[in-house]
């Protein structure tokens, strides 16, 4: 077997698992301090990264591999902060580099959303909610393809994540770049300085305060979906819908939220957010954000944020952006370089 100490030859078996599967699995515990054979460890990390240590422990069970809620708890922190470590310190270098140029003249169009989720960390006195910042790019016409960042971080620390994954997703000088966001502002921000070709505003964010906004107005329910479904197909343009409206617009007459549903649609309308139509004209495809929502709710809603959790920091951070790669089409970092990292060659 080659290994990062070199050829060396240590005896292999082949178990069978509860769930019937077999597995080829080499005996080298000698290879690291964990005590753990390679693919038992890959299998705890997968395991921790899936699910709570509690649930981690039953699906462990599955694979004949007993093992402690603390002992698990004990092994995933270690190789969490492994990841993280390794793949922050990758993405920081690769964020220096300039982008490459593309060999072929075929220009690609690329996607990438943000946004953020708020998780339950553990304070002195009780418990606060810090926003999880996340961020997907994936290429327009094969969303499938998806790299995966997050952290709880400030934007500042975000942004150079950010950068760094452009790169190792393979946008290359010549490519367009389309952002997709609910409005706010540090992420507008961010999108200025990855240098997006078009900002759009997620669709389905707008369609929600113009819900609001007809409801004030008193709209019966079959024009309001009908004004809805024009809008989520693309074929509305939100400064020209505002335009048509002002002349017959009471401001008097409208409630509270519908008020600040009028002046948050005006303000991200003059920002040129929101010209559907001619996004679609020009080509782009998506026009909601439905992935970065998806992940908000995959990746970090489910394990982050489930009943009775309360998170430290430093823990909060290292499990997003650890499960962000593991839903990623590939990790940054392989797991063999994560686990030696994480435990180095027994003495």
């Amino acid at each position: 077997m080659q290994s990062l100490w070199g050829e060396l030859e240590i005896p292999r078996y082949r178990y069978r698992c509860k769930c019937g599967h077999n597995l080829m699995v080499y005996g080298d515990q000698s290879l690291d301090e964990s005590g753990w054979l390679p693919e038992a460890l890959k299998r705890v990390h997968k395991a921790c990264t899936r699910s709570s240590y509690r649930g981690a422990v039953a699906e462990l069970r599955d694979w004949e591999l007993e093992v402690s809620k603390s002992q698990l708890g004990r092994l995933g922190q270690t190789l969490d902060k492994s990841q993280q470590s390794l793949t922050q310190q990758y993405l920081h270098k690769a964020s220096q580099q300039p982008l490459q140029e593309r060999k072929k003249k075929h220009k690609r169009w690329w996607c990438i959303e943000v946004d953020g989720c708020f998780v339950p960390t553990a304070v002195e006195g009780g418990t606060d909610w810090k926003e999880v910042k996340s961020a997907v790019i994936y290429p327009m016409h094969c969303p499938s393809e998806r790299h995966y960042v997050s952290g709880l971080c400030s934007k500042e620390e975000f942004a150079p994540l950010v950068h760094g994954l452009l790169r190792v997703a393979g946008v290359k000088q010549d490519d367009l770049l389309i952002g997709i966001s609910d409005g706010a502002v540090w992420i507008a921000e961010l999108m200025g300085d990855l240098g997006v070709w078009r900002h759009i505003l997620d669709v389905y964010h707008v369609s929600s305060y113009m819900e609001t906004l007809m409801v004030g107005l008193a709209w019966d329910q079959p024009l309001r979906d009908q004004t809805r479904a024009t809008l989520l197909r693309g074929e509305l343009d939100l400064q020209q819908w505002l335009n048509h409206l002002s002349p017959t617009l009471n401001t008097k007459t409208l409630d509270e939220p519908s008020r600040k549903a009028l002046a948050y649609l005006q303000k991200q309308a003059l920002l040129e957010h929101t010209a559907y139509p001619r996004f679609k004209a020009e080509g782009i495809l998506v026009i909601g954000s439905g992935q970065i929502e998806a992940a908000n709710k995959q990746l970090i809603a489910q394990r982050l944020d489930r009943s009775g959790c309360r998170w430290k920091e430093p823990g909060a951070n290292a499990k997003a952006l650890v499960r962000a790669q593991f839903f990623s089409t590939s990790p940054i970092i392989p797991f063999e370089q994560v686990r030696h990292n994480a435990f180095p060659i027994a003495a």
